[in-house]
């Protein structure tokens, strides 16, 4: 079995994060210490913070997998060219 404990767990590590800010807003709300005005706020900024991080993640992950189709290039960025009917075997 191959030991996991030292790979990376971005998402974990998120999701850690973001959970623990939102029940610390709970916890302030529910002290007493912010309102309930003040707790939503807080809440749906930190929720739009994480959708924008998402989707600016999804585009920068996405374009480098992505072949463009006005200038296509392999890896080593070289031209991709058509095959020709000559080229097909």
């Amino acid at each position: 079995m191959t030991d996991n404990t030292s790979r990376p767990r971005p998402l974990r590590l998120t999701a850690s994060i973001v959970g623990g800010l939102l029940a610390l807003v709970s916890g302030l709300v529910g002290s007493g210490l912010i309102t309930d005005v003040q707790g939503s706020a807080t809440t749906g900024a930190i929720n739009a913070a994480v959708a924008l991080l998402a989707a600016f993640g999804v585009a920068v992950v996405g374009e480098r997998r992505v072949t463009p189709v006005a200038d296509p290039r392999d890896s080593a960025g070289q031209s991709l060219l058509p095959l020709s009917r000559n080229d097909i075997h």
